[in-house]
C-alpha cells in the first residue's frame, strides 16, 4: 500500500488519510477521492492531501475485517459488519468467553496492521455484550498477512464462547448447636439471588444436622425432588478430605474431585460429583453476596466446563479478589436489583364438601371466635394481596356470608362458583384462576382449611417470588424441615395450565412436568403443613 502526500489533482481514487475542514463541510477520513471531493478540496484551495492507495495484491480494510474475523471466531456469535476497518463481536446469548492465551498473542504477532483484543479469559457476559473487537490499522493490508493469520486460525478459533445452561438447583445446609436461624435464611436467600441471576432455580432447600449420615440423606432426596446440581453449605469449612461433607458426599455414592480453590475469598471449595451431577460444597464466603471463587465455579459448571486440575489451577491468574476486580459481572447484572413487588392475586378454595367433618362444614368452624376460612383470608389480604378470588361450593351462601365485608378500599374481593365442587379441588382451582384479572403476574392459591398460615409467610412469598427475574414461569413453595407445603404461589405462565384442570388432581401434574420451575422458599414452622380435616384435629388444635 502506498501512503503519503499528493497533489490533489493527482489524488482520484485515493483514500483520504485524514479529514478535511471544508467551508461547506468536513471529508471524513477513508473517503475515496472522487471528482466531486477532488472540486470541493480545489474550490477550498487545498493544493495537497495525504492519501493510501492499494496497490495489486492488497485487501481493502473492511474486506480484510470481515474476513478474518469469520476465519478468527467460532460459529453461533454475532459479527457487526466492517466499518474503518473495524469489525465488533458479540455474544448471543448469557455464557462464558474463553481464549487460547497463545493462539491470539500469535494473531497480534503476525503484523502490526492487525489488531484483535477481547475480554478476559472465562469473562461472564450477558446476550448482545461486545466481547472482542478486530481491527485493521491501515486502510489495506496485503492478501500474504491476511492468509498467515487465516493459517494460524485453521484448526480451532482463538476464541470460543461457552453458553451457560440453566440448572435446577438444591441447597443443603448444616447446623450445629448454637448457630443462629438467621444465618440460615440469610443463606438461602444469598444462594437464591447467585442463582436467579444465571437463570437457575432452587427447587429444594433443607437444613440438616451438621452429620454426614444425614447430609447423605438430604442428597438423595434432593435428587428426588428435581435437583441436578447440589450446593452444600456446611455450618463449618471444609478443612480435609475426611470432614463432614466430602464423607457425605461419599456415602451418598459421589466422588470427592477437588478441594481447595486458588482464589480467595473462596478457597476452602469443594468439587464433587454424583452420577454425572454436579455437587459443590460451599466456601464459607459464599454466605455473603460478594463476588468470590464460588461464582467463577458455578459459572463453569452451567458452561459444563470440566472442574479438572487445570481448570483450577488456572484460576490463580487474577484469583485474588480482594485486592483485583478481575472478571467482574456483566453489567446488567451488577445493576440489577431485587424488583419491586408484583401484582400477585389470591385465590382461597373454599367449595369442599367437608366430608370427614359429618355434618359441619369445617370451614365455618370457630376458632378464636372466627371462621377457619377467615383466618386464611385475613392472612392474604394482610399479606398483600389486594385481589382476592374466592371460589365456593358446599353452603356457598354460608361461606359467603363470613367474608363478604372483607372487601374495603385497595381490596377487590370476587366470589366464583364452582358447580362441580364434588368432583375435586382441581375445577375449584381452574375456577378461580380464571376468575382473576390479567394484570396479575401470579396467583397464590390457598386452601380454607389451614388457618395457621399467617400474613407474614404470604408477604414473604411475594416478596420472595417477585425477586424472580422469570418469575411469571415460577412456582414458589413454602418449605419446612425438607417439605413442601401450602400455599402455593403460581406464575402467570401456567395459568392456561391451570385453568384446565379437573378431577381432583390439583396442580401436581402441571409440577411434575416443570420440575425445574420451583423456587423454594424456607418456612420457620409446620403451620404450611397444617389443615384441619377432621373434628379430632379441630379440637387438637384447639387444645393446643
Amino acid at each position: 500500500m502506498k501512503f503519503g502526500p499528493v497533489p490533489t489533482d493527482e489524488a482520484e481514487g485515493a483514500i483520504l488519510a485524514h479529514a478535511a475542514h471544508l467551508p461547506d463541510g468536513r471529508l471524513r477520513k477513508g473517503t475515496r477521492l472522487a471528482t466531486t471531493e477532488l472540486e470541493r478540496l480545489r474550490a477550498a484551495g487545498i493544493g495537497e492531501v495525504i492519501v493510501a492507495r492499494l496497490e495489486p495484491g492488497d485487501i481493502d480494510e473492511d474486506a480484510a475485517a470481515d474476513r478474518l474475523a469469520a476465519a478468527l471466531m467460532p460459529p453461533g456469535l454475532r459479527l457487526s459488519e466492517a466499518a474503518t476497518g473495524r469489525v465488533n463481536i458479540y455474544a448471543v446469548g448469557r455464557g462464558i468467553v474463553r481464549f487460547d492465551r497463545e493462539g491470539l498473542k500469535q494473531v497480534n504477532r503476525i503484523d502490526e496492521g492487525i489488531t484483535l483484543a477481547c475480554v478476559q479469559h472465562n469473562q461472564l457476559v450477558e446476550d448482545g455484550d461486545m466481547i472482542a473487537t478486530l481491527k485493521i490499522i491501515p486502510y489495506g493490508i496485503c492478501e500474504d498477512v491476511v492468509e498467515a493469520v487465516e493459517q494460524q486460525a485453521v484448526g480451532a478459533p482463538v476464541l470460543g464462547f461457552h453458553r451457560l445452561t440453566a440448572r435446577p438447583f438444591a441447597l443443603i445446609q448444616t447446623r450445629m448447636e448454637g448457630m443462629k436461624p438467621s444465618v440460615l435464611t440469610s443463606t438461602e436467600k444469598v444462594t437464591k439471588q447467585r442463582l436467579n441471576q444465571l437463570g437457575c432455580a432452587l427447587v429444594d432447600s433443607r437444613v440438616v444436622a451438621h452429620e454426614a449420615h444425614a447430609v447423605a440423606e438430604a442428597i438423595e432426596a434432593a435428587r428426588e425432588h428435581g435437583a441436578e446440581a447440589i450446593l452444600i453449605c456446611g455450618a463449618s469449612a471444609i478443612s480435609d478430605r475426611r470432614d463432614i461433607v466430602p464423607m457425605a458426599v461419599k456415602q451418598a455414592g459421589g466422588k470427592v474431585d477437588r478441594l481447595g480453590l486458588p482464589a480467595d475469598p473462596g478457597n476452602l471449595l469443594m468439587s464433587a460429583s454424583l452420577d454425572d451431577m454436579p455437587v459443590i460444597g460451599m466456601p464459607g464466603c459464599a454466605r455473603s453476596p460478594r463476588l468470590n471463587g464460588f461464582d467463577w465455579v458455578l459459572q463453569l459448571v452451567l458452561a459444563g466446563l470440566p472442574l479438572d486440575d487445570d481448570e483450577i489451577a488456572d484460576m490463580a491468574i487474577g484469583g485474588l479478589l480482594m485486592e483485583i476486580a478481575s472478571r467482574p459481572l456483566p453489567r446488567r447484572m451488577v445493576e440489577q436489583r431485587r424488583s419491586d413487588t408484583i401484582a400477585i392475586g389470591g385465590v382461597l378454595l373454599a367449595a369442599g364438601m367437608s366430608r370427614r367433618m359429618g355434618d359441619e362444614n369445617k370451614l365455618l368452624a370457630a376458632i378464636d371466635g372466627v371462621p377457619m376460612v377467615r383466618h386464611v383470608a385475613e392472612a392474604m389480604i394482610a399479606g398483600g394481596i389486594r385481589e382476592l378470588v374466592v371460589v365456593t361450593g358446599h353452603q356457598a351462601d354460608a361461606v359467603t356470608a363470613v367474608l363478604s365485608d372483607l372487601e374495603a378500599p385497595g381490596i377487590i374481593l370476587r366470589f366464583v362458583h364452582n358447580a362441580d365442587f364434588a368432583d375435586g379441588q382441581a375445577g375449584s382451582v381452574a375456577a378461580g384462576v380464571a376468575a382473576l384479572s390479567n394484570d396479575v403476574s401470579g396467583a397464590l392459591i390457598a386452601l380454607g382449611d389451614m388457618p395457621f398460615v399467617l400474613a407474614d409467610l404470604v408477604a414473604e412469598m411475594i416478596q420472595d417470588h417477585s425477586g424472580l427475574g422469570d418469575h411469571e414461569m415460577r412456582i414458589s413453595f413454602p418449605v419446612f424441615e425438607g417439605r413442601r407445603g401450602n400455599p402455593v404461589l403460581w406464575g402467570r405462565g401456567f395459568f392456561k395450565a391451570l385453568a384446565g384442570l379437573s378431577g381432583d388432581i390439583g396442580g401436581r401434574r402441571i409440577l411434575a412436568e416443570n420440575p425445574a420451575a420451583v423456587n423454594s422458599i424456607s418456612w420457620t414452622d409446620d403451620s404450611i403443613h397444617n389443615d384441619i380435616d377432621t373434628g379430632d384435629d379441630l379440637r387438637r388444635h384447639l387444645r393446643g
